[in-house]
C-alpha cells in the first residue's frame, strides 16, 4: 500500500494505492471521494492519516499553492 499526495485537482485529497485498486480520500473529512482500494488496506491508511493529517495537509499545500 502507498499513500501519495500530488499536484492535483480540488478538493484537497490524497491517494491510497494498492495493487488491487486506488482510492481518493478527502483531506478535510477523510471521506472516500473515489472508491477503489480494498477495505482492509483502506482502513489501515485512514488510521495512519488520522495521526498524520497535518503532514498530509502541509504536503498538499506545498504541491498545490493557491
Amino acid at each position: 500500500m502507498k499513500i501519495a499526495v500530488y499536484a492535483d485537482h480540488n478538493p484537497p485529497h490524497f491517494h491510497v494505492i494498492t495493487p488491487d485498486g486506488e482510492s481518493l480520500i478527502d483531506l478535510t473529512t477523510l471521506a472516500e471521494i473515489q472508491a477503489g482500494a480494498p477495505r482492509k488496506p483502506l482502513a489501515k491508511a485512514l488510521a495512519w492519516a488520522i495521526q498524520h493529517r497535518a503532514e498530509l495537509e502541509t504536503e498538499w499545500q506545498r504541491l498545490n499553492p493557491e
